[in-house]
């Protein structure tokens, strides 16, 4: 009864509880979270324009009119001269600074750094635009309006950095005929992003800009971001070096003793027998070349008791090999092979010498023998 009143009085705690439902944007779904220029290229493609998406660099075509790319993509001199070429016969190349990447949320405030190399602003300064990046202006740049081509537009722009042209005052917005063409730098991407393109004048101003150019052809979007080795570090690294600490730490379970009983601090010598010290004795003094000095005092002491038993026994006249070999119970050759004052050719020789005699000494010291 006890248990059961704990649980009604739980539960009805429980349903007592008051909660606050909270609704936070996280971004669009479907194509739109992948692509933030979609609105921008179904805009363009409803006003009677070729629309063409890229997902990274690719060398213009002769039929682009327009191209509207991150600014982190010219990072080197070939890409540089080849947008060049391309804006000098009649292109219109709008450049974004900030906001302007594919992997960049717009729902978010931390967004990847700003990646602009030198070439960049040699193109722009060629051009007549000179570019500031953030780090060497004080407050960054806005604007409520922007002014081009006899208009003025309503927008909400702000960037850390700034751009104008050579002798004209910083703001978000430049633009100037290079050629045949023109190019535009807008320091503020989010202008034509998904999320804000809807705001205030920023479809105008995109309208505005693609009709700038008189020849006809394709828009073209360029989704891509420059090729940054820190960047990808700072993006991927952390994933991959937390796996790489799960797979070291579960090695680490796996091969190393956790449970049972603790092994001794020191474990107990393995008893060996004599031949094993016999043999590792004498592969020793193999190696340091003193097997002569080792093996002729044996020799001498067994010689000299042969030659006594073979006095006491009568029989001085016989063989002094075969009288040794009857006595050990060993063959007459081996008994010879270990008299003779020949070196072992190896070790494992040595070593069968050795026991030879003292086998030898062994039945000569024993006077019980015959």
């Amino acid at each position: 009864m006890r248990r059961l009143f704990v649980m009604v009085t739980a539960a009805l705690a429980l349903t007592a509880c008051e909660t606050i439902e909270v609704e936070r944007e996280i971004g669009y779904k479907g194509k739109a979270r992948v692509n933030p220029w979609l609105a921008a290229e179904r805009f363009v493609g409803r006003m009677g324009w070729q629309v063409r998406s890229v997902i990274s660099w690719t060398a213009p075509l002769g039929e682009d009119a327009v191209w509207i790319l991150p600014a982190s993509i010219l990072s080197n001199e070939s890409f540089t001269r080849r947008i060049e070429d391309w804006v000098g016969i009649g292109g219109h190349l709008i450049l974004l600074i900030e906001h302007a990447d594919e992997e960049t949320n717009d729902w978010s405030d931390d967004h990847p750094p700003l990646v602009m190399e030198p070439a960049l602003f040699s193109m722009l300064e060629r051009a007549g635009i000179v570019l500031k990046p953030p780090a060497s202006t004080r407050g960054g740049a806005s604007a409520s309006d922007i002014v081009f081509a006899g208009r003025t537009f309503k927008v909400d722009a702000t960037s850390q950095a700034s751009v104008a042209l050579t002798g004209g005052e910083p703001g978000v917005f430049a633009s100037v005929k290079a050629g045949d063409g023109r190019i535009t730098v807008l320091t503020d991407g989010r202008l034509l992003r998904n999320r804000w393109i809807s705001d205030n004048d920023h479809a105008a101003l995109l309208d505005a800009l693609v009709k700038a150019m008189q020849y006809e052809g394709t828009v073209v979007f360029v989704r891509g971001s420059g090729l940054s080795l820190w960047a990808l570090l700072r993006a991927h690294l952390g994933p991959f070096m937390l796996a790489l600490a799960v797979w070291v730490l579960f090695w680490l379970w796996k091969n190393f003793k956790r449970f049972g009983p603790m092994e001794a601090v020191s474990v107990p010598a393995e008893l060996r027998g004599y031949a094993h010290h016999l043999e590792a004795l004498g592969d020793f003094q193999w190696r340091l070349d003193r097997t002569a000095s080792l093996l002729a005092p044996l020799r001498q002491q067994i010689c000299e008791l042969g030659q006594r038993a073979g006095v006491h026994a009568g029989s001085r006249d016989e063989d002094f090999s075969q009288l040794l070999a009857d006595r050990a119970a060993l063959p007459r050759e081996r008994v010879q092979r270990a008299l003779a004052a020949a070196v072992p050719a190896d070790p494992a020789h040595l070593t069968r010498i050795t026991t030879d005699l003292q086998q030898l000494s062994k039945v000569l010291h024993n006077p019980s023998l015959p």
